[in-house]
């Protein structure tokens, strides 16, 4: 697996390589969430770059940029043993500084959801990878749905900009208890990680609750509520029932497809999970 270092590095490597080029960006403290993503990309593409660069866009003053976890050493060998490549490894000033052209897409999507609660998250997301789409020119990518908006929004950049690449989604993979695979998972011990799969757990109860019958938005909410309410040490930031395409928030009945999400924070640490349901399933 090659190491590339610079834009330059990076350039190079791609004017090498022969057929489809899958990228996966990534801000690095690796998983088997991020690995199930290179899988995808190596099933579909001829070759394979992972990005680790953990973007200060995405971070208000008020978050843990610099208490991010960086495992650069341990992220290295992952990706040497999930086949990659190649990894480019590029600084803050050369992202931000030496390389200019990139501008963040703004969508209506992006003031949604999580765009209330970090509002500046998505212009640091779309900056940094409309950066990475004019170095890398790929033509593929990958996403993992665990980030519900966030696929939304770059589904969406791609077919307004006329990027030519194609947008592979993977799966959310979970622990055993469901809690869903994250990088901040590192932040809890054994019997936290059990109480943070409480959010899963009340998802689910939503979910079975569609599945019975129940069709009222605020009744399906009220039940996410009640379960968490169990678990003080567990806050909910926002449990949201919405449009799968527009996220618009559904008010009544569920009657199309829809995008269950929620934000919850345990003790510092701001978790997020969803799933989609359609009523014709």
């Amino acid at each position: 697996m090659q190491q590339l270092h610079s834009i330059e590095e990076c350039l190079f490597w791609r004017k090498l390589q022969k057929g489809t080029v899958g990228f996966v960006p990534t801000m690095g403290a690796l998983h088997k969430g991020h690995l199930s993503l290179v899988k995808l990309s190596k099933h579909f593409c001829d070759n394979t770059l992972v990005s680790i660069f953990v973007n200060p866009l995405q971070f208000a003053p008020t978050e843990d940029f610099d208490s991010y976890p960086k495992t650069i050493e341990q992220d290295i060998k992952l990706l040497q043993r999930g086949g990659a490549d190649a990894v480019f490894l590029p600084t803050e000033d050369q992202m931000y500084k030496q390389f200019h052209n990139a501008s963040f897409f703004e969508s209506a999507l992006s003031f949604k959801l999580e765009g209330r609660s970090r509002p500046h998250f998505f212009k640091g997301v779309t900056t940094i990878v409309d950066k990475f789409f004019n170095i890398i020119n790929p033509t593929h990518t990958v996403f993992g749905q665990k980030d519900a908006q966030q696929l939304l929004i770059i589904k969406k950049m791609i077919k307004i900009k006329n990027y030519n690449i194609t947008l592979i989604e993977g799966p959310t993979v979970r622990e055993k208890s469901g809690l869903a695979l994250s990088s901040r998972n590192n932040c809890f011990s054994k019997e936290e990680k059990k109480t943070a799969s409480n959010i899963y757990q009340g998802l689910l109860n939503v979910k079975n609750s569609l599945n019975c019958g129940e069709n009222q938005a605020r009744f399906l909410k009220q039940i996410f509520k009640n379960h968490i309410k169990k678990f003080p040490l567990l806050k909910i930031d926002y449990i949201s029932i919405a449009c799968i395409n527009t996220l618009d928030e559904i008010l009544g009945v569920v009657d199309k497809e829809v995008l269950v999400s929620t934000a919850v924070f345990f003790k510092s640490v701001r978790l997020i999970d969803n799933f989609s349901y359609s009523p014709s399933t």
